[in-house]
């Protein structure tokens, strides 16, 4: 179970390095509900914990907003809202005035994620809007350990249509004198294809039996020295059952021989 994560994990980070352009090292953005989940679980240390997942260094950062909510929720996220104090500070713009964290998180990402962030969250909610923006990899964290979501069906549309806009022709080579050439003999060649699809359908229209004898004679004649053979069980012939009465009879008669020599030379 263990490699087959490792697996998924890998693959869907060279999913976001070729396809989004992310680069070591990664900056990973973290929500206070995941800090919490983390040093609840005894992971505390995520710097660690956070690199050996994604597989190289890693930057990690919280916003003021963050650490403001973790601050008023209380004495059981005390120990959570002193490890968010260690990580550094993203400047998220709202430092005269705090918003929840949700909405700071998903301000800073922005439409298309043109920072390369990587989010570590266990909020469902915003889980489920940061996979609505293309080139967005989401961490969470369970009684398992940390684990990387499998990119989302708008991440991998987008990636396939980037993918197909860069193998397309570019403008100006579109604009060439030798395409506009090519374009002007199109209706030609095009002309040419019609009347050589025109023929079958000429052929179609003649009577059944006409179309049956052209095919006759244009199909070639197959022919074989091949002979085939049905395979019996293979049985003994006459001549094999002979020789094996005759060999039966000759060690027969030699055995008589030996003894009647035996006897005789006792008599003696």
């Amino acid at each position: 179970m263990r490699v087959k994560k490792h697996k998924h994990t890998r693959r869907a980070i060279g999913f976001y390095k070729i396809h989004y352009g992310f680069h070591e090292p990664f900056k990973v953005l973290l929500d206070g509900n995941f800090i919490h989940a983390t040093t609840s679980s005894n992971l505390k240390d995520l710097d660690n914990h956070i690199s050996r997942l994604l597989g190289c260094k890693c930057k990690l950062y919280v916003t003021r907003c963050v650490t403001q909510e973790l601050k008023g929720l209380g004495s059981e996220f005390k120990e959570a809202a002193t490890a968010s104090h260690k990580l550094d500070l993203h400047k998220c713009g709202h430092e005269n005035k705090a918003e929840p964290a949700h909405e700071c998180l998903t301000e800073v990402i922005g439409k298309d994620n043109g920072g390369h962030w990587w989010v570590a969250t266990q909020d469902k909610a915003l889980r489920q809007s940061l996979g609505k923006i293309p080139g967005t990899p989401i961490i969470f964290a369970t009684v398992n350990g940390l684990h990387l979501e499998t990119p989302s069906e708008m991440a991998r549309s987008t990636a396939k249509e980037v993918e197909d806009d860069s193998m397309a022709l570019p403008k100006h080579e579109r604009e060439s004198a030798a395409l506009k050439d090519l374009e002007q003999l199109r209706p030609k060649l095009s002309m040419s294809k019609m009347t050589r699809m025109a023929l079958p359908t000429a052929m179609s229209a003649r009577s059944g039996e006409c179309a049956l004898k052209d095919l006759e004679q244009l199909r070639p004649k197959l022919t074989t020295n091949v002979r085939f053979r049905r395979n019996f069980a293979k049985t003994e012939s006459g001549a094999a059952k002979k020789k094996k009465r005759k060999r039966s009879k000759g060690g027969g008669g030699g055995g008589g021989g030996g003894d009647g020599s035996g006897t005789s030379g006792g008599g003696d």
